[in-house]
Protein backbone atom coordinates (compact mmCIF):
# COMPACT_ATOMS: atom_id res chain seq x y z
CA UNK A 1 0.00 0.00 0.00
CA UNK A 2 1.67 3.46 -1.31
CA UNK A 3 -0.51 5.99 0.62
CA UNK A 4 0.52 8.27 2.68
CA UNK A 5 -0.94 9.61 5.50
CA UNK A 6 -0.55 12.63 7.41
CA UNK A 7 -1.91 13.51 11.10
CA UNK A 8 -2.31 17.21 12.51
CA UNK A 9 -1.09 17.19 15.74
CA UNK A 10 -1.96 20.83 16.29
CA UNK A 11 -5.44 20.56 15.48
CA UNK A 12 -8.41 19.55 17.98
CA UNK A 13 -9.39 16.31 16.41
CA UNK A 14 -8.56 13.47 18.07
CA UNK A 15 -5.26 11.54 15.81
CA UNK A 16 -7.35 7.87 15.66
CA UNK A 17 -10.77 10.33 14.32
CA UNK A 18 -8.17 12.40 11.81
CA UNK A 19 -6.86 8.40 10.82
CA UNK A 20 -10.36 6.84 10.40
CA UNK A 21 -11.22 9.72 7.89
CA UNK A 22 -8.23 9.72 5.95
CA UNK A 23 -8.90 6.11 5.55
CA UNK A 24 -12.29 6.24 4.33
CA UNK A 25 -11.62 9.29 2.15
CA UNK A 26 -9.39 6.82 0.67
CA UNK A 27 -11.71 4.53 0.10
CA UNK A 28 -14.14 6.79 -1.50
CA UNK A 29 -11.55 7.88 -3.75
CA UNK A 30 -10.78 4.53 -5.16
CA UNK A 31 -6.99 4.44 -3.57
CA UNK A 32 -8.27 1.92 -0.96
CA UNK A 33 -10.06 -1.16 -2.37
CA UNK A 34 -12.56 -3.88 -1.11
CA UNK A 35 -10.18 -6.87 -0.17
CA UNK A 36 -6.84 -4.41 -0.05
CA UNK A 37 -5.28 -5.24 3.31
CA UNK A 38 -3.90 -2.16 5.98
CA UNK A 39 -0.87 -2.25 7.30
CA UNK A 40 0.03 -3.81 10.86
CA UNK A 41 -0.76 -1.20 13.79
CA UNK A 42 2.83 -1.54 15.24
CA UNK A 43 3.93 -0.70 11.53
CA UNK A 44 1.46 2.14 10.92
CA UNK A 45 1.79 3.46 14.14
CA UNK A 46 5.90 3.87 13.63
CA UNK A 47 5.48 5.48 10.35
CA UNK A 48 3.07 8.29 11.78
CA UNK A 49 5.16 8.28 14.67
CA UNK A 50 1.68 7.87 16.97
CA UNK A 51 1.36 5.26 19.65
CA UNK A 52 0.08 2.11 18.60
CA UNK A 53 -3.04 2.84 20.77
CA UNK A 54 -4.04 5.62 18.18
CA UNK A 55 -4.30 3.15 14.80
CA UNK A 56 -5.36 0.82 17.50
CA UNK A 57 -8.59 3.03 18.09
CA UNK A 58 -8.71 4.30 14.37
CA UNK A 59 -9.20 0.34 13.28
CA UNK A 60 -11.45 -0.14 15.76
CA UNK A 61 -13.69 2.94 15.00
CA UNK A 62 -13.54 1.70 11.41
CA UNK A 63 -14.32 -2.08 12.43
CA UNK A 64 -17.42 -0.99 14.14
CA UNK A 65 -18.76 0.98 11.36
CA UNK A 66 -18.37 -1.77 9.22
CA UNK A 67 -15.68 -0.01 6.91
CA UNK A 68 -12.78 -2.93 7.87
CA UNK A 69 -12.26 -6.37 8.92
CA UNK A 70 -9.86 -9.01 10.11
CA UNK A 71 -8.96 -12.46 10.30
CA UNK A 72 -6.22 -14.46 11.59
CA UNK A 73 -3.61 -15.43 9.05
CA UNK A 74 -5.36 -12.35 6.75
CA UNK A 75 -4.78 -9.22 8.92
CA UNK A 76 -6.74 -5.96 8.80
CA UNK A 77 -8.13 -5.37 5.49
CA UNK A 78 -10.79 -3.38 3.68
CA UNK A 79 -14.81 -4.00 3.43
CA UNK A 80 -16.30 -1.78 2.20
CA UNK A 81 -17.31 -0.71 -1.34
CA UNK A 82 -16.94 3.84 -2.06
CA UNK A 83 -20.47 4.55 -1.57
CA UNK A 84 -20.52 2.18 1.58
CA UNK A 85 -17.60 4.27 3.33
CA UNK A 86 -19.36 6.96 2.33
CA UNK A 87 -22.33 6.24 4.11
CA UNK A 88 -20.85 5.36 7.00
CA UNK A 89 -18.40 8.09 7.54
CA UNK A 90 -18.31 10.40 9.67
CA UNK A 91 -17.52 13.98 9.45
CA UNK A 92 -14.13 15.19 11.59
CA UNK A 93 -15.60 16.46 15.22
CA UNK A 94 -15.42 19.83 16.29
CA UNK A 95 -13.88 19.80 19.91
CA UNK A 96 -12.70 18.22 22.73
CA UNK A 97 -15.46 18.19 24.80
CA UNK A 98 -17.53 17.03 21.56
CA UNK A 99 -15.21 14.16 21.41
CA UNK A 100 -14.95 13.30 25.16
CA UNK A 101 -19.12 13.54 25.05
CA UNK A 102 -18.97 11.06 22.15
CA UNK A 103 -16.26 8.74 24.03
CA UNK A 104 -18.24 8.47 27.00
CA UNK A 105 -21.21 7.69 25.04
CA UNK A 106 -19.20 5.14 23.19
CA UNK A 107 -19.05 3.37 26.82
CA UNK A 108 -22.45 3.34 27.52
CA UNK A 109 -23.24 2.12 24.17
CA UNK A 110 -20.48 -1.25 23.78
CA UNK A 111 -23.33 -3.11 23.41
CA UNK A 112 -25.22 -1.38 20.17
CA UNK A 113 -22.31 -2.43 17.60
CA UNK A 114 -22.73 -6.13 18.37
CA UNK A 115 -26.57 -5.76 18.11
CA UNK A 116 -26.50 -3.31 15.07
CA UNK A 117 -24.11 -5.95 13.40
CA UNK A 118 -26.51 -8.20 12.70
CA UNK A 119 -28.72 -5.68 10.35
CA UNK A 120 -28.92 -6.26 6.74
CA UNK A 121 -30.24 -2.69 6.21
CA UNK A 122 -28.00 -1.09 3.38
CA UNK A 123 -26.11 2.29 3.28
CA UNK A 124 -28.55 4.84 1.56
CA UNK A 125 -27.23 7.17 -1.04
CA UNK A 126 -29.03 9.69 1.01
CA UNK A 127 -27.14 9.06 3.78
CA UNK A 128 -24.04 9.83 1.53
CA UNK A 129 -25.18 13.22 0.61
CA UNK A 130 -25.98 14.54 3.92
CA UNK A 131 -22.40 13.35 4.89
CA UNK A 132 -20.96 15.19 1.71
CA UNK A 133 -22.80 18.28 2.76
CA UNK A 134 -21.37 18.29 6.54
CA UNK A 135 -18.23 17.44 5.50
CA UNK A 136 -18.13 20.28 2.84
CA UNK A 137 -19.20 22.63 5.65
CA UNK A 138 -16.76 21.48 7.83
CA UNK A 139 -14.32 22.13 5.02
CA UNK A 140 -15.30 25.88 4.57
CA UNK A 141 -16.01 26.70 7.54
CA UNK A 142 -18.87 29.44 6.68
CA UNK A 143 -22.19 27.89 6.08
CA UNK A 144 -23.45 31.61 5.11
CA UNK A 145 -21.31 32.00 2.11
CA UNK A 146 -21.35 28.69 1.31
CA UNK A 147 -22.88 27.99 -2.20
CA UNK A 148 -24.93 24.92 -3.06
CA UNK A 149 -25.10 24.39 -6.73
CA UNK A 150 -26.33 20.60 -6.85
CA UNK A 151 -29.29 21.22 -4.30
CA UNK A 152 -32.00 19.39 -6.38
CA UNK A 153 -34.72 22.14 -5.06
CA UNK A 154 -37.48 24.41 -6.47
CA UNK A 155 -37.23 28.39 -5.26
CA UNK A 156 -39.28 28.29 -2.49
CA UNK A 157 -38.98 32.18 -2.98
CA UNK A 158 -41.35 32.35 -5.63
CA UNK A 159 -43.93 30.58 -3.94
CA UNK A 160 -47.61 33.21 -2.61
CA UNK A 161 -47.11 31.92 0.86
CA UNK A 162 -50.35 34.42 1.59
CA UNK A 163 -52.41 32.05 -0.89
CA UNK A 164 -51.31 28.96 0.69
CA UNK A 165 -52.32 30.74 4.15
CA UNK A 166 -55.68 31.79 2.58
CA UNK A 167 -56.15 27.85 1.02
CA UNK A 168 -55.08 26.68 4.46
CA UNK A 169 -57.57 29.19 6.35
CA UNK A 170 -60.49 28.38 3.66
CA UNK A 171 -60.06 24.16 3.85
CA UNK A 172 -59.90 24.56 8.04
CA UNK A 173 -62.78 26.66 7.32
CA UNK A 174 -64.95 24.54 5.28
CA UNK A 175 -63.95 20.98 6.97
CA UNK A 176 -65.17 22.58 10.91
CA UNK A 177 -68.49 23.95 8.71
CA UNK A 178 -68.83 19.76 7.17
CA UNK A 179 -68.21 18.77 11.26
CA UNK A 180 -70.82 20.57 12.79
CA UNK A 181 -73.31 19.76 9.89
CA UNK A 182 -72.87 16.13 10.30
CA UNK A 183 -74.58 14.09 13.09
CA UNK A 184 -71.90 13.86 14.85
CA UNK A 185 -67.86 14.60 14.13
CA UNK A 186 -67.48 11.45 12.04
CA UNK A 187 -65.50 13.39 9.49
CA UNK A 188 -62.78 13.64 11.87
CA UNK A 189 -62.56 9.60 12.73
CA UNK A 190 -59.69 7.48 10.70
CA UNK A 191 -61.13 7.53 6.82
CA UNK A 192 -60.48 5.54 4.31
CA UNK A 193 -56.80 4.42 3.39
CA UNK A 194 -56.88 6.05 -0.10
CA UNK A 195 -57.19 9.41 1.06
CA UNK A 196 -59.24 11.82 0.85
CA UNK A 197 -62.13 11.35 -1.49
CA UNK A 198 -62.82 15.05 -2.68
CA UNK A 199 -59.36 15.77 -3.47
CA UNK A 200 -58.85 12.52 -5.23
CA UNK A 201 -61.97 13.67 -7.00
CA UNK A 202 -60.56 16.64 -8.09
CA UNK A 203 -57.24 14.92 -9.13
CA UNK A 204 -59.15 13.37 -11.55
CA UNK A 205 -60.27 16.08 -13.70
CA UNK A 206 -56.26 17.87 -12.90
CA UNK A 207 -54.95 14.86 -14.66
CA UNK A 208 -56.93 15.56 -17.99
CA UNK A 209 -53.98 17.72 -18.78
CA UNK A 210 -51.52 15.06 -18.30
CA UNK A 211 -53.78 12.94 -21.58
CA UNK A 212 -55.45 10.60 -19.47
CA UNK A 213 -58.82 10.96 -16.44
CA UNK A 214 -59.15 8.11 -13.77
CA UNK A 215 -61.60 7.10 -11.53
CA UNK A 216 -61.42 8.12 -7.81
CA UNK A 217 -61.34 4.90 -6.77
CA UNK A 218 -58.08 4.30 -8.85
CA UNK A 219 -56.01 7.00 -7.08
CA UNK A 220 -54.28 6.23 -3.17
CA UNK A 221 -53.05 9.21 -1.61
CA UNK A 222 -49.09 9.24 -0.53
CA UNK A 223 -47.00 11.91 0.98
CA UNK A 224 -44.89 11.71 -2.20
CA UNK A 225 -43.26 9.55 -4.90
CA UNK A 226 -40.74 8.41 -2.64
CA UNK A 227 -42.80 6.86 -0.41
CA UNK A 228 -45.43 5.49 -3.67
CA UNK A 229 -41.99 4.05 -4.66
CA UNK A 230 -41.61 2.16 -2.10
CA UNK A 231 -44.73 0.77 -1.25
CA UNK A 232 -44.62 -0.23 -4.72
CA UNK A 233 -41.38 -1.96 -4.28
CA UNK A 234 -42.36 -3.57 -0.98
CA UNK A 235 -45.77 -4.65 -2.43
CA UNK A 236 -44.96 -5.94 -6.02
CA UNK A 237 -41.52 -6.92 -5.77
CA UNK A 238 -39.60 -9.93 -3.93
CA UNK A 239 -35.85 -10.14 -3.23
CA UNK A 240 -34.03 -11.28 -6.30
CA UNK A 241 -36.60 -10.13 -8.85
CA UNK A 242 -35.15 -7.68 -11.70
CA UNK A 243 -35.82 -3.86 -11.89
CA UNK A 244 -35.16 -2.06 -15.30
CA UNK A 245 -34.04 1.80 -14.50
CA UNK A 246 -32.83 4.44 -16.03
CA UNK A 247 -28.81 4.88 -15.68
CA UNK A 248 -28.38 7.67 -13.95
CA UNK A 249 -31.20 7.13 -12.23
CA UNK A 250 -33.35 8.80 -9.25
CA UNK A 251 -31.26 8.87 -5.97
CA UNK A 252 -34.22 7.86 -4.20
CA UNK A 253 -35.26 5.02 -6.64
CA UNK A 254 -31.65 3.07 -5.68
CA UNK A 255 -31.79 3.52 -2.54
CA UNK A 256 -35.26 1.80 -2.51
CA UNK A 257 -34.75 -0.71 -4.86
CA UNK A 258 -31.39 -2.07 -3.03
CA UNK A 259 -32.97 -2.04 0.11
CA UNK A 260 -35.68 -4.61 -1.33
CA UNK A 261 -32.35 -7.04 -2.21
CA UNK A 262 -33.66 -6.81 -5.87
CA UNK A 263 -31.48 -6.84 -8.92
CA UNK A 264 -30.90 -3.64 -10.78
CA UNK A 265 -30.09 -3.73 -14.51
CA UNK A 266 -29.34 -0.11 -16.08
CA UNK A 267 -30.96 1.40 -18.87
CA UNK A 268 -28.83 4.45 -20.39
CA UNK A 269 -30.42 7.60 -21.25
CA UNK A 270 -29.96 10.55 -23.98
CA UNK A 271 -31.46 13.88 -24.97
CA UNK A 272 -34.91 12.14 -24.99
CA UNK A 273 -34.68 9.96 -21.80
CA UNK A 274 -34.26 6.18 -21.64
CA UNK A 275 -32.81 4.84 -25.06
CA UNK A 276 -35.42 2.39 -26.44
CA UNK A 277 -33.02 0.39 -28.61
CA UNK A 278 -30.72 -0.82 -25.65
CA UNK A 279 -33.64 -1.79 -23.35
CA UNK A 280 -35.04 -3.87 -26.34
CA UNK A 281 -31.73 -5.54 -26.36
CA UNK A 282 -31.74 -5.95 -22.64
CA UNK A 283 -35.18 -7.40 -22.89
CA UNK A 284 -34.13 -9.73 -25.81
CA UNK A 285 -31.41 -10.93 -23.15
CA UNK A 286 -31.95 -14.82 -22.61
CA UNK A 287 -32.08 -14.43 -18.19
CA UNK A 288 -33.92 -11.19 -18.76
CA UNK A 289 -37.23 -11.15 -16.97
CA UNK A 290 -37.47 -7.85 -15.34
CA UNK A 291 -40.89 -7.63 -13.00
CA UNK A 292 -41.11 -3.84 -13.71
CA UNK A 293 -38.98 -0.92 -15.31
CA UNK A 294 -39.09 2.47 -13.31
CA UNK A 295 -38.75 5.87 -15.30
CA UNK A 296 -38.69 9.40 -14.90
CA UNK A 297 -39.87 10.46 -18.55
CA UNK A 298 -40.23 14.22 -18.24
CA UNK A 299 -37.64 16.23 -16.33
CA UNK A 300 -35.56 12.94 -15.72
CA UNK A 301 -33.43 13.25 -13.00
CA UNK A 302 -30.53 14.13 -12.84
CA UNK A 303 -30.22 15.01 -16.50
CA UNK A 304 -33.25 17.39 -17.21
CA UNK A 305 -34.23 14.96 -20.27
CA UNK A 306 -37.75 14.57 -21.72
CA UNK A 307 -38.95 11.66 -23.51
CA UNK A 308 -40.58 12.62 -26.49
CA UNK A 309 -44.40 11.44 -27.37
CA UNK A 310 -42.99 8.73 -30.19
CA UNK A 311 -40.89 7.24 -28.05
CA UNK A 312 -43.42 6.88 -25.40
CA UNK A 313 -46.04 5.11 -27.41
CA UNK A 314 -43.37 2.96 -28.41
CA UNK A 315 -42.32 2.11 -24.46
CA UNK A 316 -45.93 1.27 -23.65
CA UNK A 317 -45.34 -1.07 -26.67
CA UNK A 318 -42.94 -2.70 -25.73
CA UNK A 319 -44.17 -3.32 -22.29
CA UNK A 320 -46.97 -4.89 -23.59
CA UNK A 321 -45.12 -7.42 -25.96
CA UNK A 322 -42.74 -7.94 -23.30
CA UNK A 323 -45.14 -8.17 -20.32
CA UNK A 324 -43.43 -5.63 -18.33
CA UNK A 325 -44.75 -3.01 -15.72
CA UNK A 326 -43.82 0.66 -15.87
CA UNK A 327 -43.56 2.96 -12.80
CA UNK A 328 -43.87 6.06 -13.93
CA UNK A 329 -42.36 9.11 -11.99
CA UNK A 330 -44.21 12.24 -12.20
CA UNK A 331 -42.76 14.61 -9.79
CA UNK A 332 -42.75 18.06 -11.53
CA UNK A 333 -44.17 17.49 -15.54
CA UNK A 334 -45.63 21.14 -15.32
CA UNK A 335 -42.79 22.65 -15.61
CA UNK A 336 -41.74 21.93 -18.52
CA UNK A 337 -40.16 24.48 -20.53
CA UNK A 338 -38.52 23.57 -23.83
CA UNK A 339 -40.20 25.95 -25.88
CA UNK A 340 -42.14 29.00 -24.54
CA UNK A 341 -45.91 28.46 -24.06
CA UNK A 342 -45.40 24.49 -24.98
CA UNK A 343 -47.28 21.71 -23.14
CA UNK A 344 -45.45 18.95 -21.94
CA UNK A 345 -45.87 15.22 -23.73
CA UNK A 346 -48.79 13.01 -22.26
CA UNK A 347 -47.97 10.66 -19.53
CA UNK A 348 -46.91 7.56 -20.27
CA UNK A 349 -49.86 6.24 -18.60
CA UNK A 350 -52.16 8.21 -21.46
CA UNK A 351 -50.61 5.50 -24.03
CA UNK A 352 -51.71 2.73 -21.41
CA UNK A 353 -54.54 0.52 -22.69
CA UNK A 354 -53.62 -2.68 -20.58
CA UNK A 355 -53.36 -0.76 -16.96
CA UNK A 356 -49.39 -1.89 -17.09
CA UNK A 357 -48.53 2.02 -16.20
CA UNK A 358 -48.19 2.54 -12.67
CA UNK A 359 -48.20 6.69 -12.47
CA UNK A 360 -46.47 8.13 -9.46
CA UNK A 361 -47.39 12.16 -8.78
CA UNK A 362 -45.82 14.42 -6.40
CA UNK A 363 -46.35 17.50 -5.48
CA UNK A 364 -43.94 18.38 -3.55
CA UNK A 365 -41.63 19.90 -5.27
CA UNK A 366 -44.44 22.22 -7.45
CA UNK A 367 -46.13 23.33 -4.20
CA UNK A 368 -43.27 23.56 -1.75
CA UNK A 369 -40.99 20.56 -0.49
CA UNK A 370 -42.28 19.98 3.10
CA UNK A 371 -45.94 19.78 1.70
CA UNK A 372 -45.77 15.72 1.41
CA UNK A 373 -48.41 14.89 -0.57
CA UNK A 374 -48.52 13.40 -3.93
CA UNK A 375 -50.57 9.67 -4.85
CA UNK A 376 -50.52 7.04 -7.06
CA UNK A 377 -52.79 5.93 -9.72
CA UNK A 378 -52.96 1.99 -10.74
CA UNK A 379 -55.44 -0.08 -12.20
CA UNK A 380 -57.97 -1.63 -9.66
CA UNK A 381 -56.52 -5.06 -8.89
CA UNK A 382 -52.73 -3.56 -8.48
CA UNK A 383 -54.10 -0.24 -6.84
CA UNK A 384 -56.04 -2.77 -4.17
CA UNK A 385 -52.90 -4.51 -3.20
CA UNK A 386 -50.99 -1.28 -2.76
CA UNK A 387 -53.81 -0.35 -0.61
CA UNK A 388 -53.31 -3.51 1.06
CA UNK A 389 -49.70 -2.78 1.44
CA UNK A 390 -50.13 0.74 3.12
CA UNK A 391 -52.50 0.21 5.78
CA UNK A 392 -49.48 -2.12 7.40
CA UNK A 393 -47.52 0.98 8.17
CA UNK A 394 -49.86 4.56 7.33
CA UNK A 395 -53.67 4.83 8.14
CA UNK A 396 -53.99 7.50 5.14
CA UNK A 397 -52.91 10.88 4.58
CA UNK A 398 -53.83 14.44 6.52
CA UNK A 399 -57.08 15.35 5.41
CA UNK A 400 -56.68 19.04 6.51
CA UNK A 401 -53.35 19.01 4.41
CA UNK A 402 -55.23 17.30 1.28
CA UNK A 403 -58.58 20.13 1.80
CA UNK A 404 -55.88 22.75 1.32
CA UNK A 405 -54.05 21.27 -1.18
CA UNK A 406 -57.31 20.94 -3.24
CA UNK A 407 -58.18 24.68 -2.08
CA UNK A 408 -54.70 25.51 -3.86
CA UNK A 409 -54.92 23.20 -7.06
CA UNK A 410 -58.35 24.66 -7.60
CA UNK A 411 -57.87 28.04 -7.57
CA UNK A 412 -57.40 29.57 -10.98
CA UNK A 413 -54.23 31.71 -9.45
CA UNK A 414 -52.51 28.46 -9.73
CA UNK A 415 -52.05 28.51 -13.48
CA UNK A 416 -51.08 31.70 -13.57
CA UNK A 417 -48.28 30.91 -10.51
CA UNK A 418 -47.35 28.08 -13.19
CA UNK A 419 -46.45 29.80 -15.57
CA UNK A 420 -44.47 32.26 -14.29
CA UNK A 421 -42.27 29.03 -12.69
CA UNK A 422 -41.73 27.98 -16.02
CA UNK A 423 -40.98 31.35 -17.35
CA UNK A 424 -38.07 32.07 -14.53
CA UNK A 425 -36.73 28.48 -14.44
CA UNK A 426 -36.03 28.45 -18.20
CA UNK A 427 -34.44 32.05 -17.66
CA UNK A 428 -32.40 30.66 -14.80
CA UNK A 429 -31.42 27.42 -16.76
CA UNK A 430 -30.29 29.58 -19.74
CA UNK A 431 -28.16 31.94 -17.41
CA UNK A 432 -26.55 28.75 -16.07
CA UNK A 433 -25.71 27.70 -19.67
CA UNK A 434 -24.39 30.80 -21.05
CA UNK A 435 -22.09 30.79 -17.70
CA UNK A 436 -20.96 27.21 -18.67
CA UNK A 437 -20.29 28.01 -22.24
CA UNK A 438 -18.38 30.91 -20.70
CA UNK A 439 -16.41 29.59 -17.91
CA UNK A 440 -15.82 26.11 -18.68
CA UNK A 441 -14.13 26.66 -22.65
CA UNK A 442 -11.58 24.59 -23.29
CA UNK A 443 -11.77 22.15 -20.39
CA UNK A 444 -13.31 19.27 -21.92
CA UNK A 445 -16.61 19.60 -19.77
CA UNK A 446 -20.15 18.56 -21.42
CA UNK A 447 -23.18 19.06 -19.69
CA UNK A 448 -27.09 17.84 -20.44
CA UNK A 449 -29.60 20.91 -21.84
CA UNK A 450 -33.13 20.17 -19.62
CA UNK A 451 -36.06 20.72 -20.94
CA UNK A 452 -37.85 20.30 -17.85
CA UNK A 453 -37.24 20.67 -13.89
CA UNK A 454 -34.26 21.67 -11.52
CA UNK A 455 -31.06 20.52 -12.78
CA UNK A 456 -28.83 19.57 -15.52
CA UNK A 457 -25.64 16.79 -15.59
CA UNK A 458 -22.12 17.98 -15.78
CA UNK A 459 -19.51 15.72 -17.11
CA UNK A 460 -16.03 16.95 -15.68
CA UNK A 461 -12.43 16.38 -17.52
CA UNK A 462 -11.97 12.57 -17.60
CA UNK A 463 -8.75 13.10 -16.03
CA UNK A 464 -10.03 14.10 -12.77
CA UNK A 465 -12.30 11.94 -9.94
CA UNK A 466 -15.13 12.94 -8.50
CA UNK A 467 -14.69 13.04 -5.27
CA UNK A 468 -11.20 15.23 -6.13
CA UNK A 469 -13.40 17.77 -7.43
CA UNK A 470 -16.00 17.93 -4.43
CA UNK A 471 -13.38 18.35 -2.26
CA UNK A 472 -11.34 21.29 -3.59
CA UNK A 473 -14.84 22.95 -4.59
CA UNK A 474 -15.74 22.71 -0.72
CA UNK A 475 -12.22 24.83 -0.09
CA UNK A 476 -13.56 27.09 -2.46
CA UNK A 477 -17.00 27.23 -0.49
CA UNK A 478 -18.92 25.12 -3.43
CA UNK A 479 -21.58 22.33 -2.40
CA UNK A 480 -21.63 19.96 -5.35
CA UNK A 481 -23.07 16.47 -5.71
CA UNK A 482 -20.94 13.81 -7.44
CA UNK A 483 -22.94 12.20 -10.39
CA UNK A 484 -21.79 8.37 -8.75
CA UNK A 485 -24.48 8.52 -6.35
CA UNK A 486 -27.20 8.29 -9.53
CA UNK A 487 -24.93 5.44 -10.75
CA UNK A 488 -25.88 1.74 -9.87
CA UNK A 489 -22.26 0.31 -9.25
CA UNK A 490 -22.52 -2.35 -11.78
CA UNK A 491 -23.81 0.42 -14.22
CA UNK A 492 -21.71 1.30 -17.30
CA UNK A 493 -18.72 3.43 -16.96
CA UNK A 494 -18.73 6.67 -17.31
CA UNK A 495 -16.92 9.94 -16.93
CA UNK A 496 -16.91 12.17 -13.87
CA UNK A 497 -19.95 14.40 -13.29
CA UNK A 498 -21.68 15.78 -11.08
CA UNK A 499 -25.44 17.23 -10.94
CA UNK A 500 -25.77 21.11 -11.01
CA UNK A 501 -28.72 22.91 -9.98
CA UNK A 502 -30.04 26.38 -11.18
CA UNK A 503 -33.63 26.35 -10.05
CA UNK A 504 -32.78 27.75 -6.65
CA UNK A 505 -30.35 30.48 -6.91
CA UNK A 506 -30.80 33.59 -9.06
CA UNK A 507 -28.19 34.79 -11.72
CA UNK A 508 -25.82 36.43 -9.81
CA UNK A 509 -25.69 33.00 -7.61
CA UNK A 510 -25.59 31.07 -10.79
CA UNK A 511 -22.37 33.10 -11.83
CA UNK A 512 -20.33 33.31 -8.54
CA UNK A 513 -20.74 29.47 -8.25
CA UNK A 514 -19.81 28.41 -11.81
CA UNK A 515 -16.63 30.97 -10.93
CA UNK A 516 -16.03 28.79 -8.12
CA UNK A 517 -16.42 25.26 -10.10
CA UNK A 518 -14.29 26.75 -13.17
CA UNK A 519 -11.36 28.34 -10.53
CA UNK A 520 -11.82 24.19 -8.86
CA UNK A 521 -11.67 22.36 -12.10
CA UNK A 522 -8.42 24.73 -13.67
CA UNK A 523 -6.65 24.19 -10.40
CA UNK A 524 -7.41 20.70 -10.39
CA UNK A 525 -6.36 20.31 -14.48
CA UNK A 526 -2.94 22.40 -14.00
CA UNK A 527 -0.06 19.74 -14.92
CA UNK A 528 -2.15 16.51 -14.88
CA UNK A 529 -1.27 16.60 -19.10
CA UNK A 530 -3.90 15.09 -21.65
CA UNK A 531 -7.17 13.51 -21.30
CA UNK A 532 -6.89 9.81 -21.02
CA UNK A 533 -10.74 9.21 -22.24
CA UNK A 534 -13.93 10.41 -23.06
CA UNK A 535 -17.46 9.77 -22.67
CA UNK A 536 -20.26 8.73 -24.32
CA UNK A 537 -21.05 11.91 -26.51
CA UNK A 538 -25.15 10.97 -26.94
CA UNK A 539 -25.83 12.08 -23.86
CA UNK A 540 -23.86 15.32 -23.46
CA UNK A 541 -23.50 18.79 -25.43
CA UNK A 542 -19.78 19.33 -25.98
CA UNK A 543 -18.39 22.70 -25.20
Amino acid sequence: MSITFSLDKSTRTLLYQQLAEQIKSAIVRGELTEGMQLPPVRRLAAELGVSTTTVAQAYDLLATEGVIGGHVGRGTYILSSPLTALARARAPFGGESQASGLASTSKRLDWAAGWLSGLTFQASRAGQLQWLTQRALERWGDPATMLNLSSGYPDVNLFPIERWERSMARAGRLLAEEAKQASSLQVLQYGSTLGDEALRSYLCQYFRRCGFQPEPQEILLTSGNQQGLDLVARVLLSPGDLVFLEEPAYLAALDIFEQQRVACHPIPVDEEGLRLDLLEQALEAPAARPRLLCVVPTAHAPTGATMSCERRRRLVELASHYNLLIVEDDYCSELYYAETGCEPPPALRSFDREGRVIYLKSFNKLIFPTLRLGCIVAAAPILARLVEGKQAFARGTSLPLARALLEHLSDPAFEEELCLYRQEYRRRRDVLLDLLEEELAGLECRWTVPTAGFNLLLQLPPQLQEYDVIEKAADRGLLLVPGQLFRLENGQRRCPSVRLTFADKPPEQLREGVKRLSSTLRALLHGRGSSQGRASPDLFTAV
